[in-house]
C-alpha cells in the first residue's frame, strides 16, 4: 500500500514538473550565463547548494535522454566558454578547460551528474577568469600574457617577451609585477605547467617527451620548476590527482 502511495506520489510530483521543463532548465541556463557575464561566483554557489532548486533539477532532468542531455550541454558549453574568452580568459587556457569538461560528460552515466558537471564548469570558468583574466591589465601586459601563452611550446626567457612587446625589459618587468603580482618568469613557468598537467593527464608523452615539447633542456631541470610550483615532483602529482 505504502509502495502504491510513494508511487502515486511521484507521479504527482512528476505531473506538476513535466509541462515546464524546457522554461526551467531555460531558466537555469540563464542565471548561469547571466553569473558568468557578471562573475559572480557566488550567485552560482548559490545555485549549486540552493536544496529546492536542485530537486527540481533532478527531477526535470532524469526523464531525458543521456545522450540528448549530453549534447545539449556540449551547446551551451561552448557559449559559455564564448563569454569567458570576451571577458578576457586566454583562449588557450578556456579550450583547455572545455575539453577536459568533455572528458567529465563522457564519463558521465547519469543525468544529475551531467548537470552537477555543468554547474560547476561555470564556478571553474570564473575562477578562471579572476585570475588569468588580461582584460583588467594595461595594454603593455595584456600583450607580454598573450605572447606568453602562444609560445609555451617554446623556450623563452623575459628579455623575448620584452623584445615582443618592444618594451624597454625593466619598465615591462616592473609594470608586470605590479599587476600581475608575479614575475615574467614565474607566469612563463606556470603557465607551461599546467599546460604540462594537460599532457600528462593524457597518457600520449612521456614525461621527459612532455619537458622537451615545452622547451625545457633536460628532464630534471623541468621536474624542479615543476616541483617548485606544486610542491611534488611530476610523477607524484599525477599519482595524487
Amino acid at each position: 500500500m505504502k509502495k502504491n502511495l510513494d508511487l502515486l506520489k511521484e507521479h504527482s510530483i512528476r505531473a506538476e514538473y513535466a509541462s515546464d521543463y524546457s522554461e526551467k532548465i531555460t531558466l537555469l541556463m540563464i542565471n548561469l550565463q547571466d553569473a558568468l557575464l557578471t562573475l559572480n561566483l557566488e550567485a552560482v554557489r548559490r545555485l549549486a547548494s540552493n536544496a529546492e532548486e536542485i530537486k527540481d533539477i533532478k527531477l526535470l532532468v532524469e526523464e531525458e535522454d543521456v545522450d540528448v542531455l549530453k549534447l545539449y550541454m556540449a551547446s551551451s558549453i561552448s557559449s559559455f566558454v564564448s563569454i569567458s574568452i570576451r571577458n578576457g580568459l586566454p583562449k588557450d587556457v578556456a579550450e583547455i578547460m572545455k575539453k577536459n569538461l568533455f572528458k567529465k560528460i563522457a564519463r558521465c552515466h547519469k543525468n544529475i551528474e551531467l548537470t552537477n558537471c555543468h554547474i560547476q564548469f561555470v564556478e571553474e570558468l570564473i575562477e578562471a577568469i579572476n585570475r588569468y583574466s588580461i582584460k583588467r591589465y594595461s595594454s603593455i601586459v595584456k600583450m607580454a600574457i598573450e605572447y606568453i601563452h602562444n609560445n609555451k611550446f617554446t623556450f623563452i626567457y623575459s628579455k623575448d617577451v620584452a623584445n615582443a612587446t618592444k618594451v624597454n625589459r625593466s619598465y615591462l618587468s616592473k609594470k608586470f609585477s605590479e599587476e600581475v603580482g608575479q614575475t615574467i618568469t614565474d607566469y612563463i613557468h606556470r603557465a607551461k605547467m599546467e599546460l604540462a598537467i594537460e599532457l600528462m593527464g593524457s597518457n600520449l608523452y612521456h614525461y621527459n617527451e612532455i619537458a622537451e615539447l615545452l622547451g625545457y633542456a633536460n628532464y630534471p631541470y623541468f621536474s624542479k620548476v615543476f616541483k617548485k610550483l606544486y610542491t611534488k615532483a611530476p610523477h607524484a602529482y599525477m599519482r595524487d590527482m
